[in-house]
């Protein structure tokens, strides 16, 4: 013999089953959770320390968390920089060096302000130039050579000491200005060096 359940029997397990299937879809069936982060309460940026050239870009990287270290999205933020004629910083973190020296780049958003960041431009010499690279002087008279001192980009280098050599000196001589003092005939070079980047060699002649 085969059973079946009745129109009003089905209607009774239907009333039963369903509110358990709902039970377990607002259970998620599972046991995974989702964190909703808070609001921010800490920024930390990235790299705390850095050193660029004049002209060179650095970019820096704001992480922020709320209270119980999750991270937090969606911020906008402000970029400072405490020296702007030393290093400038746009709106998406990227400084740009602009004078030698050191600044501090903080970043700011929802009333929470980042740690300090501290970035030092540095101009290093490339190049060192002389001028002029020919001439003549007579005995115990003076010509002044001048130099200039440029980093990688071109730009000048107006603080680089600049060491002044003669190749023979009795036959002229040179101060640490670049001036030169005719002391015998004969023909010397001229060098002007920073550091250890050198110019190339001018040429004196010391007439009588």
């Amino acid at each position: 013999m085969i059973s079946s359940c009745s129109p009003l029997a089905r209607c009774a397990c239907a009333a039963v089953l369903i509110p358990c299937l709902l039970l377990l879809i607002s259970c998620g069936g599972g046991d995974s959770t989702t964190t909703t982060a808070g609001p921010v309460s800490k920024i930390v940026i990235s790299p705390t320390t850095a050193s660029i050239q004049f002209g060179q870009k650095q970019t820096f990287f704001p992480v922020p968390t709320d209270a119980s270290g999750n991270s937090v999205s969606g911020l906008a933020y402000t970029w400072t920089s405490s020296a702007p004629t030393i290093a400038s910083v746009d709106n998406t973190g990227v400084a740009t060096g602009l004078a030698n020296g050191t600044a501090t780049i903080t970043a700011a958003a929802s009333g929470i302000t980042s740690n300090t960041a501290t970035l030092t431009v540095t101009q290093r010499v490339a190049t060192v130039t002389i001028s002029p690279m020919s001439t003549s002087v007579a005995v115990g008279g003076t010509k002044q050579f001048t130099a200039t001192a440029v980093d990688s980009s071109g730009n000048p280098i107006t603080t680089a000491p600049i060491a002044w050599f003669c190749s023979f000196a009795p036959i002229a001589t040179i101060d640490n200005t670049g001036l030169v003092t005719g002391v015998s005939p004969g023909t010397v070079t001229i060098v002007a060096s920073v550091g250890n980047v050198s110019s190339q060699p001018a040429a004196l002649t010391v007439t009588p």
